[in-house]
């Protein structure tokens, strides 16, 4: 399985995940509008004195939703990184990657409805509604966009039963039939409501999903 070099900075946090062989090592920090100050340095840590060709096979690179601003630095430093070495890329939703984040640190059972959800400013939002079944995030159509901090959407499950519905992200609330579910694990999933959360956390599950694309 190839080694992949993961990359997010979709959100305030700027996140990088190193898989190699079943091993993951990760850095997560929340440093708003301050992406490109940081990401580097954080690459070299993840590395721990390796160079990129010795440790990467594929450069996996968060697209958004999100801040123009804050894309582009994930996107400009994966650019430019599989250009020296000749190595490809693979593009992941950001949305995606928060719902197995809350997944992979056990916060979701099988058939719950998730929202994922990221803060576009000027009062706006991004979502995508998907299910958590088999250990993957089963995603409902695209993702979208709102004015309104209440969503609303479809809470019945692939069983045809009413779920539990969880946010992942930075905004929004859940208004339907069923009763929304709170998640707070620091790990890049907010409490359910107007919260502003810590971010996408690509997590090993994740990593090693994007791997087989190569």
């Amino acid at each position: 399985m190839s080694r992949v070099l993961a990359l997010d900075t979709a959100t305030h946090a700027c996140t990088l995940a190193l898989y190699d062989e079943g091993e993951v090592c990760g850095r997560h920090e929340i440093v708003a509008r301050a992406h490109n100050r940081h990401i580097l340095g954080m690459l070299s840590a993840i590395l721990n004195g390796r160079t990129l060709a010795d440790a990467v096979d594929v450069i996996a690179c968060g697209v958004g939703p999100g801040s123009f601003s804050g894309l582009r630095v994930a996107v400009s430093v994966a650019q430019g990184l599989a250009w020296s070495q000749e190595l490809p890329v693979q593009g992941f939703c950001s949305l995606t990657a928060q719902a197995h984040a809350a997944g992979h640190h056990g916060l979701l059972q099988d058939g719950d409805r998730v929202i994922s959800t990221i803060d576009a400013q000027i009062d706006q939002f991004y979502g995508l509604w998907g299910e958590w079944r088999d250990g993957a995030f089963i995603t409902d159509g695209e993702a979208f966009s709102f004015s309104n901090s209440v969503i609303t959407g479809d809470a019945t499950n692939a069983t045809g039963t009413n779920s539990t519905v969880y946010t992942a992200g930075t905004a929004g609330t859940y208004s339907g039939d069923a009763k929304p579910g709170s998640i707070d694990s620091g790990h890049g999933i907010s409490v359910t409501g107007n919260s502003q959360g810590a971010g996408t956390s690509v997590t090993a599950q994740f990593v090693s999903e994007i791997s087989i694309f190569d």
